[in-house]
């Protein structure tokens, strides 16, 4: 019974002969659950031990694309220079198109003038030719005419001999002019082989230019490796505008002509061989080629790493 003491004579005995099977039973319980707790352990330690793995491949992979991403941003870097160092060539392209456009209208234009004064002045000597071939015409009718009444009167022969040195007279008149109207054609002739002289000029100045312009831009200058410095050069009237972005600036930054030429000084004392002048030209600049290549020169010549070494 639970509420009353055993006093019976052999508990101590029938509590001794179970302790020992229940003590085993105890130990085993326990030894089993530390088995299941260290199979937990380990369960657990390969699980970390996986994703420790796991995470380092990733942190790999990530390193990997990192440099992948690095090398494909310097390849992109490198192509928007030369992309950029492209666009200003096309500009000084256009530049250049543009000014030998005007210059080819202006040439057209006073062709043209000279083309119809020479038509004027071919037609007025055209016309000169057939008066002076219809005068000549007629003085040989009439010196015909002269002949035949010479031959038919005698009585008339002082009267006709008269005339007849008036026509001669007028004869070398019209001679004189047809000599005068050569002359005038000539002239004409030696006006157009000056023309055809002050061309040939042209072309030899526009030859030149187109020497010069591919020697100032060469297939075998690069920003690679460079300190890149942009210059921006625009006109408006007799305004000049200059703006200057270094290497690391977000933004150009307006300067005046003594500003740019002290700041570009001091970049070339610090850079000296890799100091990179890229020259931009805005499209709204209103600069002829001539203004474009002299500042070109200007600034590439005293500055740029490729023109000073």
């Amino acid at each position: 019974m639970s509420g009353f003491v055993d006093l019976r004579l052999n508990r101590r005995q029938n509590a001794d002969e179970g302790f020992w099977p229940s003590f085993t039973d105890i130990m085993t319980v326990i030894v089993m659950v530390f088995l299941m707790g260290m199979v937990v352990v380990l369960l657990q330690n390969m699980e970390v031990t996986n994703n420790m793995k796991s995470a380092l491949l990733e942190k790999q992979k990530a390193m990997e694309l990192a440099e992948s991403t690095s090398q494909e941003k310097s390849v992109v870097t490198h192509q928007l220079s030369d992309a950029e160092e492209e666009l200003a060539r096309l500009r000084m392209l256009i530049i250049l198109a543009n000014d030998q456009k005007k210059t080819t209208q202006g040439q057209l234009t006073t062709a043209q003038k000279e083309l119809q004064s020479l038509s004027g002045l071919y037609s007025a000597l055209q016309q000169t030719h057939d008066s002076i071939k219809t005068e000549k015409e007629s003085l040989d009718t009439k010196l015909d005419d002269k002949t035949q009444i010479l031959a038919r009167i005698e009585a008339q022969l002082e009267e006709l001999i008269q005339k007849q040195s008036l026509l001669t007279t007028e004869l070398a008149s019209s001679k004189k002019s047809q000599k005068l109207s050569a002359t005038k054609l000539a002239a004409v002739s030696l006006q157009a082989a000056s023309a055809d002289q002050e061309l040939a000029s042209i072309r030899g100045e526009y030859s030149n230019l187109q020497v010069k312009y591919d020697k100032l831009i060469k297939p075998a200058r690069t920003s690679k490796g460079k300190y890149v410095v942009e210059v921006f050069y625009a006109k408006n009237g007799d305004k000049h505008s200059y703006k200057i972005k270094d290497t690391g600036q977000s933004a150009s930054t307006a300067v005046s002509s003594v500003q740019l030429h002290s700041r570009l000084s001091k970049l070339k004392k610090q850079h000296a061989k890799n100091l990179y002048i890229r020259l931009i030209f805005p499209e709204d600049s209103k600069l002829s080629y001539n203004d474009a290549w002299k500042f070109s020169k200007e600034i590439l010549g005293k500055y740029d790493y490729y023109h000073t070494n």
